[in-house]
């Protein structure tokens, strides 16, 4: 498989670093504005001065360079894993628009860890709730993460009320003066320290607490998951796929 690297921040390096050595993929080159070293690949400042064959482009870099990204994918007829974070509510639209024509990989967390959580919280979460369970969810970061509440809590969040279509989300609860309201799911966010990543669903009944928890321990895992998404996709259908479909 021949595979473009999109971005070339600390997440970008590593990618490129396991494409490299990947014994199924072949690194055609990196995109990206600017190189503080030199690599043996290709390297493009823009996705316009590619004209190789490219089969698949894990993208790390920033929501300002979607559309390029789309119109590529598009033109070459080439899988996209999405893996860049903080885009609007319209360029997900258009990525969803853009998945009609190539399969396309978009997920603001790529572990397969994650991917395993969803399916253990499909499975449970409404059983849970129809027997009076309340459920929150806490997610914990770095103190250099802008957005909150993260992709991924979003994510598990979709996964809930998917099953359960009465649920709400409550981001804040200092200005609410009631008690709980039994279709809440709270959702919490923590900024502190050099946390990489910790996502818990809470499933809180009468005198007893389940926890599901994901806890990533380096970064390595989410370049992984780049990786097994990108095999997974190469072979898909058209089609937006997310660690709630993909495996």
């Amino acid at each position: 498989m021949r595979v473009l690297v999109y971005g070339y921040g600390l997440m970008g390096k590593k990618v490129a670093h396991a494409v490299r050595n990947h014994p199924n993929m072949d690194l055609v080159g990196v995109v990206s504005p600017v190189f503080n070293e030199i690599i043996e690949e290709n390297m493009y400042q823009s996705l316009t001065e590619c004209h190789d064959r490219v089969d698949a482009i894990i993208d790390f870099s920033h929501p300002n360079n979607l559309d390029e990204l789309l119109k590529y994918g598009i033109k070459n007829h080439c899988a996209l894993v999405i893996a860049t974070t903080g885009f609007s509510e319209q360029q997900l639209f258009r990525i969803e628009e853009a998945s009609s024509q190539i399969p396309i990989f978009q997920s603001f967390n790529t572990s397969f860890g994650v991917s395993m959580m969803t399916k253990i919280i499909r499975s449970v979460s409404e059983e849970f709730y129809r027997q009076g369970y309340d459920i929150e969810i806490i997610e914990k970061h770095h103190n250099q993460k802008v957005d909150a509440p993260s992709g991924t809590a979003k994510l598990l969040y979709q996964v809930i009320q998917d099953d359960i279509n009465e649920v709400k989300p409550i981001y804040d609860r200092s200005e609410r003066h009631h008690k709980r309201e039994k279709n809440e799911v709270g959702m919490h966010a923590v900024r502190a320290g050099t946390i990489f990543g910790e996502h818990t669903v809470i499933y809180a009944g009468h005198d007893e607490v389940i926890e599901i928890k994901h806890t990533a321990l380096s970064k390595e895992v989410f370049v992984q998951g780049a990786i097994s998404a990108c095999e997974a996709i190469h072979d898909k259908e058209n089609g937006l796929y997310s660690l709630k479909n993909l495996y």
